[in-house]
């Protein structure tokens, strides 16, 4: 079967989803290449918010032949100043990685096109820039300068990574002359004495499909076990068993077929990789020097399944998900990428098969209450957010439908609903502060730092779901009217200040949260406008005038 025709059926998908249909199909595909490899990244980085698949996007002219530019902090894609000193401020150490991508919807690997792309990176991170580059561009070279600057490498844990992608639809043949253009980028690269290390990813329509795969996590791996021994049977676990694996057999499950780690394994895990703590380098050191002390001196690591089959010894695992054991699953990947031996490095792996839901949550808690970990990891697994979920799908009948995506991914199954449908914690986190609690200031910053400083004003179990619902609804409006082009492009940066300026204009002094028929009625005057295109569309164009003059004012007097 051609690969192309299914990279096509998954491009109009998300065409769909993200509702670009009127766009040309070259600048369309270049978001979806940026979307399916900063997924793997990060995966749920791009939700209902179209801004980040948009600003990641820098096509167009003057690009330096990049389109796409991902900066990376301890795992993280940051966009701003302000994420990379909250990200410092809560971790203190970091570990800076630069992506860049080249996409081209053609059947062909062209040397002047990678040239080209080449180039433009080289220009971006060296310290003199000869290249045009338009004001996208400009925007990230600001933040690799800060990265760079004295303050910040400081508190570099190593020099910074360069991941390079060019994207073609055509088959990878190993073309020498185009390895040959990495290899040089390599050693240019090197004589800066910045950069770590470079890594080019030559990606076809067979690679495509698969990183695609991995994101979406309908993936099925078979690994070969040591000893397996059944567990006692739990309602609501269709199979469940503990196996020795061994690392060389572990990896296979951890990386996809272009060496990339499937970051979308710990959807549900309740940390992202912690980077070169002193844990983490303990269990590389005992990697590196005693590998069969490894089973005794680690806990050991859980996986929740859709499905395993198991012959023999060879256990067949379908859309897996690595619930407890991140950071040990992070260090034998980097292991393995480092070259250390891994086939004589004994694991301790429980593998549970369930489709439900709730109980995965339970798991998810159970096995990592055993570690320290911040409670506000456990935010989306709360009581409230569970019927903030149900309170959401509850008043789609009576509303344009959304949802609130509790759990990464967890409304894939049904095609119909459409990505710009899907609310994260991470986006009404972000946006109710913003509009219900007046502080539009506050909402570019990450949800993690949010989660904390605002603990005592957000999600409270007296609190009413209508404000949240109302938020959301809110934000999805203005949304489209930036997709539609009725709202200035110039004004996206300031959405929450529209939408505090809009529950204010509609529905005057924001309510007390803690009084549940005030902030009803509140936002309920809020709905009622909402259920009028026109008015909705009519209120933010008066908003607009009112902002953009209010700004110009400020910054000439």
């Amino acid at each position: 079967m051609q690969v192309e025709p299914i990279i096509n059926a998954r491009f109009k998908q998300f065409k769909d989803a993200y509702e670009l249909t009127d766009l040309v199909d070259g600048l369309a595909f270049e978001r979806f290449v940026n979307y399916t490899i900063l997924s793997v990244h990060q995966p749920g980085i791009f939700a209902a918010d179209s801004d980040l698949l948009e600003k990641l996007w820098v096509g167009g002219q003057s690009d330096m032949g990049i389109d796409g530019i991902a900066i990376k902090i301890n795992g993280l894609i940051i966009t701003s100043k302000q994420e990379i000193d909250d990200l410092i401020k809560s971790q203190r150490r970091v570990n800076v990685e630069f992506v860049f991508i080249q996409s081209k919807y053609k059947p062909k690997f062209n040397k002047g096109e990678l040239n080209n792309f080449v180039d433009g990176v080289r220009d971006f991170l060296s310290d003199d820039h000869n290249f045009p580059m338009n004001e996208d561009v400009k925007e990230f070279l600001e933040l690799k300068e800060y990265l760079l600057s004295d303050d910040i490498m400081l508190i570099w844990d190593n020099n910074p990574k360069v991941t390079l992608y060019y994207v073609a639809m055509g088959r990878w043949r190993d073309a020498p002359d185009l390895i040959g253009v990495s290899k040089q980028f390599s050693k240019d690269l090197t004589s800066l004495n910045i950069y770590d290390e470079s890594t080019m990813h030559f990606i076809d329509s067979e690679a495509l499909k698969s990183i695609y795969d991995s994101i979406t996590n309908t993936f099925t791996q078979t690994i070969d076990t040591r000893h397996t021994m059944p567990l006692t049977d739990v309602e609501g676990v269709a199979n469940s068993c503990i196996a020795i694996v061994f690392g060389d057999e572990f990896i296979k499950l951890l990386k996809t077929e272009d060496g990339i780690i499937r970051k979308s394994l710990f959807n549900d895990n309740v940390r992202d990789y912690q980077g070169d703590n002193s844990v983490n380098s303990e269990i590389e050191q005992t990697i590196l020097e005693s590998p069969e002390k490894f089973i005794i001196l680690n806990n050991g690591l859980t996986v929740v399944c859709d499905e395993f089959k198991q012959n023999n010894t060879r256990l067949t695992i379908s859309n897996p998900q690595i619930v407890n054991g991140g950071q040990t699953s992070h260090v034998i990947f980097n292991s393995h990428r480092k070259g250390f031996e891994l086939k004589d490095v004994p694991l301790t792996v429980k593998f549970i098969s369930t489709k439900n839901s709730e109980l995965s949550n339970q798991i998810v808690r159970g096995t990592n209450r055993q570690n320290i970990v911040l409670e506000e990891s456990f935010e989306a697994t709360k009581q409230f957010h569970k019927n903030l979920e149900e309170f959401f799908i509850a008043l789609s009948n009576d509303y344009t439908s959304i949802y609130y995506e509790r759990r990464s991914k967890q409304y894939n199954f049904n095609p119909t609903i459409k990505q710009t449908q899907k609310f994260s914690l991470k986006l009404i986190t972000q946006y109710f502060i913003g509009m219900f609690l007046n502080e539009p200031h506050a909402s570019h910053r990450h949800e993690s730092i949010l989660l904390k400083e605002y603990a005592n004003d957000i999600f409270q179990d007296n609190h009413s779901k209508l404000p949240y619902f109302t938020s959301a609804l809110t934000f999805y409006y203005l949304e489209k009217l930036f997709r539609d082009k009725k709202l200035s492009k110039s004004i996206k940066p300031y959405k929450a200040h529209l939408l505090m300026m809009f529950r204010e204009a509609v529905a005057g002094y924001r309510p007390n949260l803690n009084k549940e028929k005030s902030s009803d009625e509140h936002s309920q005057k809020i709905l009622n406008i909402l259920k009028d295109i026109e008015a909705t569309k009519k209120i933010f164009l008066e908003l607009e005038d009112v902002f953009e003059n209010s700004k110009n004012y400020w910054v000439n007097t």
